[in-house]
């Protein structure tokens, strides 16, 4: 068996048993070697039944690509598998390390085949948007990871959920105001207009990147803006994100045993 096959059975294991991996060395893999290997993986698991559901970005904002070495952000794949249904719970004992993350998602409405496609363009083929939490879930000790290790990880996509889908409007969403809390307790909130990473810049840099690398997108696909908030370490118990006039909810369930 390949060094490339024995270190993706080894990340399938991972999230198998819910164990985290040791680290590797942060220069084990560079940038190319670790979208290979997501590659190899999605490929995989494609072949394993599962459907690809879309994509997410990661790193987006300025400081986390200039820490990792990085002049642009960096993306994962989503399945069916990894979708949970909104006001539902989820297990954290399915998890290793998790973080939740408040994000935007947009759904594409039309394909778009490999090209030049112009931000207009790209906008036009976005049907709907949704709130959305990313579950991020980490198969590296401790979040510890290069860039390529990152990637090899499938930038740590875990689980999504989407809320309610409205019809997209780019006008009109340049500006979304989100707050997160839980038990009355506020995690934050903001407006997304607001950052220099804005959802719809990384959903044009996605689609762009992925029609690059000839990944076409399909009607239906879905695209998580990257975080809006810090990652945060999850506890059991439901939050509640509160945008585009609705409120999206998931709970989470300690692992039997927990105190």
């Amino acid at each position: 068996m390949s060094q490339n096959k024995i270190l993706i059975t080894r990340l399938r294991n991972a999230t198998r048993s819910a164990v985290a991996l040791p680290p590797m060395g942060h220069e084990a893999l560079d940038v190319l070697d670790g979208y290979f290997l997501q590659c190899l993986a999605l490929q995989q698991r494609l072949i394993s039944g599962e459907k690809l559901t879309g994509w997410k970005v990661a790193f987006s904002g300025a400081a986390a690509q200039k820490r990792f070495g990085l002049n642009e952000p960096v993306f994962g794949a989503l399945t069916d598998v990894m979708r949970v249904e909104a006001q539902g719970s989820v297990d954290l004992a399915l998890l290793i390390q998790p973080k939740l993350e408040v994000e935007l998602a947009f759904v594409v409405g039309h394909s778009l085949t490999p090209g030049d496609y112009s931000d207009d363009e790209i906008l036009a083929a976005i049907a709907e948007v949704a709130p959305a939490f990313e579950i991020a879930d980490c198969r590296w000790e401790g979040w510890s990871f290069g860039a390529g290790a990152f990637l090899a990880d499938n930038a740590a996509a875990g689980f999504y959920c989407m809320g309610q889908i409205q019809k997209f409007d780019p006008v009109q969403h340049a500006s979304v105001t989100y707050s997160l809390e839980s038990e009355g307790m506020m995690h934050g909130g903001g407006d997304t207009e607001e950052r220099e990473d804005t959802p719809l810049v990384n959903l044009c840099w996605l689609i762009r990147r992925l029609l690059a690398d000839g990944h076409p997108l399909e009607a239906g696909q879905v695209i998580l803006s990257g975080a809006l908030l810090p990652p945060m370490n999850i506890q059991p118990t439901r939050y509640r994100l509160h945008m585009l006039g609705t409120e999206l909810a998931l709970s989470f369930k300690a692992p039997s045993g927990a105190t």
